[in-house]
């Protein structure tokens, strides 16, 4: 009997969970990791060789370049900076360095050895003026003609013209197709090309055009969200979230060939029932979202929301994952679960009752059944028989209070209050990771896969299993993380895609010849 459990699981060898030993910024490249937080509160401008740097109340910095006409990365605390509450920012010239009053004190950016580092300065450089011939020129011409560098008030502004939906009333409010008041920021920067560059306090950055007088705004961020899951479809990122802040807030859609956001809120469209989502999955002609009120689907073709509830009977408002079988949509709620068959307009559920009342956090299949991540364990679940069975498992860990599960290439691994767990399906042999509660000692949400390499999503932290070298590493705020705390990875080629509670870090993790 003792030869048989031996041969069923094994404890795996003493694990030590490794984190940050070397220096970050000869370890990483700038662009290694990539944050986009909320950021359409502007709080201050200015203008670089270069770039217009745009520094915003919780996103760190947006960049545009003004020769190639497009927006790049941001700068973030993933690229450095200390804080992204960015309160002040001055480009100097004089020594090619661009210098950001934080909240955590004065960082600077050298563009020669690109990255940042905090300084000793407790005071900001100056900014660069327009001459005093040139003001007084403008001045006495009465027009608005701005000098380059100059920084217009309120009553110096004209009256602009905006792009419906917006519409401009001076001295400085904007008004959406709602009715919402948005403010322009008081920090604002004319260029050479007579643009005068603007920020909001909720639109994002803006730029006028001095020789038209029209005015537009570029929402280049998440809105006031904290991520929980993202999806890919086709050029665009579907990315939800719980709101954490004033409006917008909703589900973001992120056109990566336009570079362009928008925000779909829930009382502005009609059958979205509510915007606070854990889970999204795409489908060739829908998005489904599951959120704290009932499951969402986006009818692509329609531009059509549509809500289901326990009373089309969901067996709970609160759907905490989303997954897709042969085509069949299942919903894993906080009371049971779900399912869907195309053409997607019915909700249906099992006849077998075991699951009733029981939370369900994750799911995942085999070739022909699924598996559930409860609190009371794994269960299987056959669609054919319509049959759910408890999945005992023969690990060296209680299988209780599993938060997340996934299968990859016959080997299917759990996650939970007792640590991380996998199978061998094909020898049918487990192996447990006893004492990586001493190092993660958080709720684990997410499990991925790439080559190589198993990636779980955790409250302290993102945890990367080497399996060849059987190696845990632990990525922090110290490597680049937005915030410690990740609920969902999704591979991309050679990134991850990471849902923080501070925003969507993207992490190229497969650089050459860098290894953790």
């Amino acid at each position: 009997m003792i030869v048989i459990l031996v041969l069923c699981f094994s404890a795996a060898s003493a694990q030590v969970v490794h984190q940050i030993y070397f220096d970050r910024f000869t370890h990483y490249t700038i662009d290694d990791w990539i944050t986009y937080a909320p950021g359409l509160e502007m709080t201050t401008i200015d203008i670089g060789d270069d770039y217009i740097y745009f520094g915003t109340r919780n996103g760190g910095i947006l960049r545009y370049h003004v020769f190639d006409n497009f927006w790049d990365y941001p700068f973030t605390t993933s690229s450095g900076l200390r804080s992204n509450r960015i309160d002040y920012l001055v480009y100097h010239a004089n020594d090619n360095k661009l210098y950001a009053l934080t909240s955590q004190g004065i960082d600077v950016y050298n563009k020669a050895f690109n990255y940042w580092e905090p300084t000793a300065l407790t005071e900001m450089p100056p900014r660069r003026r327009p001459l005093q011939t040139d003001i007084t020129d403008f001045i006495r011409e009465k027009n608005y003609n701005f000098p380059e560098f100059y920084r217009p008030v309120n009553s110096e502004l004209p009256g602009f013209f905006t792009n419906l939906p917006l519409l401009f009333r001076p001295p400085d409010e904007i008004l959406d197709e709602h009715n919402r008041i948005f403010r322009l920021s008081p920090d604002r920067v004319v260029d050479k090309w007579r643009n005068l560059w603007l920020g909001s306090t909720g639109l994002g950055p803006a730029r006028a055009n001095l020789n038209n007088m029209t005015l537009n705004f570029y929402p280049q961020s998440l809105s006031n969200i904290e991520p929980r899951d993202l999806v890919f479809d086709n050029h665009r990122v579907w990315i939800t979230g719980l709101a954490n802040g004033p409006e917008p807030v909703g589900i973001n859609v992120w056109d990566l060939n336009k570079n362009d956001w928008r925000y779909i809120e829930a009382r502005f469209n009609f059958g979205l029932h509510n915007d606070n989502g854990n889970t999204i999955v795409a489908h060739t002609d829908y998005i489904f979202c599951g959120s704290e009120l009932g499951l969402l689907k986006y009818h692509k073709k329609d531009q059509r929301w549509n809500t289901f509830t326990t009373a089309d009977g969901l067996e709970s408002n609160r759907v905490n994952h989303l997954f897709f079988f042969d085509s069949t949509l299942y919903v894993a709620t906080e009371q049971g679960f779900n399912w869907l068959h195309p053409d997607y307009s019915q909700i249906n559920e099992s006849k077998d009752t075991a699951l009733d009342n029981v939370p369900i956090y994750r799911i995942t299949s085999t070739d022909s059944t699924l598996l559930f991540a409860t609190r009371d364990g794994v269960f299987e679940y056959a669609p054919e028989r319509d049959e759910i069975i408890f999945f005992g498992t023969q690990s060296a860990l209680m299988d209780l209070y599993i938060t997340t599960l996934g299968m990859h290439n016959d080997t299917l691994w759990l996650a939970g209050h007792y640590g991380i767990m996998y199978q061998d399906r094909l020898n049918d042999r487990w192996t447990s990771f006893t004492q990586i509660r001493e190092y993660v000692f958080g709720a684990i949400h997410d499990i991925a896969f790439t080559k190589g390499h198993v990636w779980f999503a955790s409250d302290n932290g993102l945890l990367k299993y080497d399996k060849k070298r059987d190696y845990w590493y632990l990525y922090t705020e110290k490597d680049g993380l937005a915030d410690r705390r990740v609920y969902k990875v999704v591979p991309d080629q050679n990134d991850l895609w990471l849902c923080t509670q501070k925003g969507v870090t993207i992490f190229r993790w497969n650089r050459k010849g860098r290894m953790e």
